[in-house]
């Protein structure tokens, strides 16, 4: 047998484990604590996103996604952590952490922070809320568990969300420069002011 055929082999077993392991937490008190939260966390995204920009901040978010699901396949497989208890058999807790809570908190702060000042100052605050009270919040009810990580690593986020914004504003100024059609409304910070709530926009349309 080589190695391709013990990996596969380890791997099947493993699927096993896992499937096993779902059936267990399914439709538990822990189970219906991650899927409600993600519930409420699309449901506040929703009613506080700027649907106007929806195109530009669900790319930003993407950034953030890609990152954080490369990240969560490369810790896991590491070993640095795993998770007890998962919405689907396969794959990591990819909604709790990496499709919900990351990136729906950097969107909104890409959103309502036009300088880089306040951006920097927002994704710390936001950072430092998912890893000092979300992440023991999850060990402690034992849907995940940390191995070889300590919760502060995780404040490399800070310098990825720094990075896909100065990407994602170049490619606005690139495309807006070759005058691809892109609108002058812009979230970039030479362009467009400060992001309003969407009541005060409302009401600044009536005027």
């Amino acid at each position: 047998m080589d190695i391709i055929d013990m990996i596969y082999k380890s791997t099947f077993e493993l699927w096993g484990y896992q499937l096993t392991d779902w059936y267990r937490n399914l439709f538990t008190v822990r189970w219906w604590f991650i899927i409600g939260s993600i519930a409420i966390a699309y449901a506040i995204w929703w009613k506080y996103v700027n649907k106007r920009y929806l195109t530009q901040i669900l790319l930003f978010g993407s950034f953030i996604a890609v990152f954080r699901l490369i990240m969560d396949d490369a810790g896991s497989s590491a070993a640095l952590w795993s998770y007890s208890v998962k919405p689907l058999p396969f794959g990591q807790a990819l909604f709790l952490n990496d499709l919900t809570i990351v990136p729906l908190g950097f969107m909104l702060v890409y959103q309502y922070c036009r300088s880089w000042k306040k951006f920097f100052l927002w994704t710390a605050i936001v950072e430092a809320g998912y890893s000092f009270l979300l992440l023991p919040m999850l060990v402690k009810f034992d849907i995940l568990r940390l191995y070889n990580w300590q919760y502060y690593y995780t404040f490399i986020m800070i310098i990825v969300a720094i990075v896909m914004r100065a990407i994602l504003l170049t490619v606005l100024k690139i495309e807006q420069k070759h005058e691809f059609g892109y609108s002058s409304n812009s979230l970039t910070p030479t362009m467009q002011p400060a992001m309003k709530p969407l009541d005060e926009e409302n009401k600044n349309r009536k005027d």
